[in-house]
């Protein structure tokens, strides 16, 4: 983290009553900020900050000493949940995501200067994890070549993070790696302790901007995120608002004002058409009641995780929890949060605050243009990096076996008439990788028959290759149903195949090279039906369903854990009750979109990326027979 930051004199300490969890002096030492962002000083907090014991913190400067009648401003603007949305690769058409937000901080501080202010730049965690992008992190630490996101944020003038759950999606030593190596700027996270590396993360900091003292506090989620591996074992969580409680006690007598960078998720609430992702038993709600029950400085709390879209054209009411505003900014670039914190002194020596905040987007496919972008970072920092990328995407994951089922032109075939060999590799790859999820293992995997190709079997198997196997960036969905709904997904599914005297070879209008949008899907080895044509549509029927070697019907009352691609969970190709494209209008799709709010949560992790990871390591570089690229007469179409 620090590579262009540089240690000073211990300038502060906290103390600590002696436990098992802490038996340490905590100090903080100052450090050069990212020479990019806007913090004038900066001291990084260190040490263990999980204890129950009161924290105390000794400095013999109090808060900046803003005087009674007199205002000071801090503009902030902060992003949340990128997932490595850095530049979104489309045939259509690209979009600068990353270029957009640098030029909304470049001209936002500009304008601020010129009025003798300054402006924060925060990301609120979840930098990592969903593009091609992150391929250049590699598979673990040993094959790292750097964080993207860290790079061009740093780049872009960043001046604070905090560690998000997928950032330990590929390990504690990976994410260490990538901290000292591409950030320059602090990652923060209080309550996560105990790893066997040297984390080169902080719990907390304390920073000076425009003659305003804050403190930050960065937390973590403790829920869908990878501790207490194998690879790490001693990597814990504990409850974020108590954690809070112990540092804004500490913190609080010596700024004026406190920033929490939550990537814990939003639980209080909600704008009018927006669902809960989580049901958070701890979430901001909590962690700003706590924050507020210790002390009465002005409190803001910066969110992510549950990707929420709050405040969006002003600081509503329902946001602000026990006086504390949440601020949250969607996902993947599609906002940039602008909150304005004045501050004013009182006769008594406190202060009070007034904010004003709103969510700048940024735009979408065909619609940015050249005066949107930050060309110089664009030109300097992406376009080299993305240089590095198309060279990682070359390089060899496998190879595969010669095996007819997954080749390109047999998969193109297959894959809309009925079983699969290359979707039977796919689901049963999730499967086997769930294992290993910090949200659990799964019972079942399905995917739909538009979003897989074949592969070319000459050669080394590229990560580049494999992306045009799998084209499309889906995210996984956890769904938790019955036995007896998915009978009915399945029953829904049967309808939904490409019957012989549709196809073009055999007289009718439909071209399997081409896009058949009925959302036929393929399913793990754990589900095995037949498929009965009768004389149309209306007459097919799924028969002879088993669930794990059992007849569905003896498990309907059963729950199972079914993993499935966003695309679907999104409601397209008729999943979302309504008329399936090229069917009679009478047959009505299984709503998967609306059983989602109920019953199914978004792990964000790549359905691509977990099957490139199986074959590194659990297939050991190879696709083939052996390793689950085969026919097995999971579906018959009779």
């Amino acid at each position: 983290m620090y590579k262009k930051l540089s240690a000073a004199a211990v300038i502060c300490s906290f103390l600590m009553s002696t436990t098992a969890l802490a038996a340490e002096m905590l100090s903080a030492r100052a450090v050069t900020p990212n020479e990019k962002g806007a913090l004038e000083s900066l001291y990084i907090l260190n040490g263990n900050t999980v204890s129950g014991e009161e924290l105390t913190l000794d400095m013999t400067k109090a808060s900046s000493g803003i005087a009674p009648g007199e205002s000071r401003a801090v503009r902030i603007l902060h992003i949340n949940d990128i997932h490595s949305h850095l530049v979104d690769f489309h045939r259509k058409g690209d979009t600068h995501r990353m270029a957009q937000i640098s030029k909304i901080v470049k001209d936002t501080r500009k304008e601020a200067a010129a009025k003798g202010e300054a402006v924060l730049f925060l990301s609120i965690g979840d930098e990592h994890i969903g593009t091609a992008w992150d391929e250049l992190l590699g598979s673990g630490a040993e094959d790292f070549q750097m964080s993207a996101p860290y790079r061009v944020l740093s780049a872009a003038g960043l001046d604070m993070a905090v560690v998000g759950n997928h950032e330990l999606d590929k390990g504690s030593a990976l994410l260490a790696r990538a901290i000292e190596q591409d950030a320059d700027f602090p990652v923060l996270t209080a309550n996560l302790h105990g790893s066997k590396h040297k984390m080169p993360w902080a719990p907390a900091a304390i920073g000076e901007v425009n003659g305003v003292r804050i403190g930050f506090v960065g937390l973590t989620s403790t829920v869908d995120t990878y501790l207490q591996t194998e690879a790490d074992p001693g990597l814990k969580g504990y409850d974020p608002a108590e954690v809070t409680k112990n540092l804004v006690a500490a913190l609080a007598p010596k700024v004026d004002m406190i920033l929490i960078l939550s990537h814990v998720g939003y639980n209080g609430p909600l704008p009018e058409g927006q669902e809960q992702k989580y049901d958070l038993a701890v979430g901001d709600k909590q962690i700003a009641e706590a924050a507020a029950e210790i002390s009465t400085k002005p409190i803001l709390l910066l969110g992510g995780h549950t990707h929420t879209v709050l405040n969006k054209d002003g600081i509503e009411d329902r946001s602000v929890i026990a006086s504390v505003p949440v601020l949250q900014a969607g996902e993947y670039g599609k906002y940039v949060g602008d909150v304005t914190v004045t501050l004013t002194g009182k006769q008594d020596g406190s202060l009070t605050a007034s904010y004003e905040g709103k969510l700048i987007p940024t735009k979408g496919r065909g619609k940015e243009t050249e005066a949107d972008l930050d060309q110089a970072l664009q030109k300097t920092v992406l376009d080299p990096i993305k240089v590095q990328l198309d060279k990682r995407l070359q390089e060899a994951i496998g190879k595969v076996t010669p095996n007819d089922g997954v080749e390109d032109s047999k998969v193109v075939s297959d894959r809309y008439i009925g079983e699969s060999a290359i979707a039977n590799f796919m689901n049963d790859a999730i499967v086997e990788r769930s294992k290993f999820w910090p949200t659990g293992a799964v019972d079942f995997a399905a995917f739909n028959a538009t979003g897989m190709r074949g592969v070319d079997m000459k050669g080394d198997l590229t990560y580049d290759e494999w992306y045009k196997v799998m084209p499309y960036a889906d995210e996984i969905y956890i769904y938790s149903i019955t036995g007896a709904q998915l009978k009915e997904i399945i029953e829904d599914n049967a309808r939904r195949v490409v019957r012989p005297e549709e196809l073009t070879a055999n007289g009718g209008p439909l071209d399997p090279n081409k896009f058949i949008p009925r959302g036929f899907q393929h399913y793990s080895s754990g589900i095995r039906y037949e498929i009965e044509l009768g004389k149309d549509a209306l007459g097919t029927k799924a028969k002879n369903i088993t669930v794990n070697g059992k007849p569905v019907d003896a498990v309907l009352d059963q729950k199972f854990r079914v993993a499935f691609n966003s695309y679907v969970a999104n409601g397209r190709e008729g999943f979302s009750g309504g008329a399936i494209k090229g069917l009679p209008e009478q047959i009505k799709g299984y709503d998967l979109k609306g059983l989602r709010a109920t019953s199914a949560f978004n792990t964000y992790l790549l359905y691509r990326g977990q099957i490139i990871d199986y074959i590194r390591e659990d297939a050991k570089g190879v696709v083939s027979t052996e390793t689950g690229a085969r026919y097995d007469g999971r579906v018959a179409v009779k």
